[in-house]
């Protein structure tokens, strides 16, 4: 019971970390306005675990890969910490960790995208076109991926259908190639985070 807890309150405290690090890059990759309320929390939250990488990790073309680099070291340690509060040694399986850190970074990032969208999508319908600061910052996220499949003309009445194709295409990506991949690879389809958990050997 008390490893069960342990798990949760470990893995809430990850997610909120390492979902902001995604948050960031995506932001950074659609030139979004930093100029807003959850702009200013994602920064705060990541500046911390941001500012030492990128001593070693210098930015490409004004993206932060350093955030990718502790979004991949914080999967790797979740999982680790998960794994041995759960009573298994994870050192037998690090190789295989090492792994699905690296695809779960991909996968988290789906995740991202695939809930801002839905936050968007609902959240446009309820507020009828006014104004929020919080689903702007969203919006400007998932742009860069929705913007060109809302260049194919999908919008019917209120309903923008090209926030289902791009959820459509996300899950096959997730579920499909980038799962089928691991799975072939590994044989385990689980994950750390972004997909699906780790394997249920670990309880999870």
């Amino acid at each position: 019971m008390l490893g069960e807890l342990a798990v949760l309150i470990i893995r809430t405290a990850f997610s909120i970390v390492l979902i902001a690090l995604v948050a960031r890059f995506l932001a950074q990759i659609a030139r979004a306005n930093f100029n807003n309320p959850l702009a200013h929390t994602v920064i705060k939250i990541t500046t911390p675990f941001l500012n030492p990488a990128r001593r070693v990790i210098p930015s490409v073309g004004g993206l932060d890969f350093a955030a990718l680099v502790v979004v991949f070291l914080g999967q790797l340690i979740l999982a680790n910490l998960v794994i041995a509060l759960l009573g298994v040694n994870p050192i037998p399986y690090l190789s295989q960790l090492v792994i699905w850190a690296i695809v779960s970074v991909a996968g988290l990032i789906l995740v991202v995208l695939q809930w801002s969208m839905i936050i968007s999508a609902v959240g446009g319908l309820l507020t009828m076109g006014q104004y929020n600061p919080f689903l702007a910052f969203l919006q400007e996220i998932v742009e860069p991926f929705v913007g060109p499949l809302r260049k194919l003309n999908m919008q019917v009445g209120m309903l923008d259908l090209s926030y289902l194709v791009g959820f459509l295409i996300i899950i096959i990506l997730r579920d499909f190639i980038i799962g089928g991949a691991i799975l072939s690879s590994t044989g385990y389809y689980n994950f750390v985070m972004g997909l699906k958990g780790l394997h249920p050997f670990f309880g999870l």
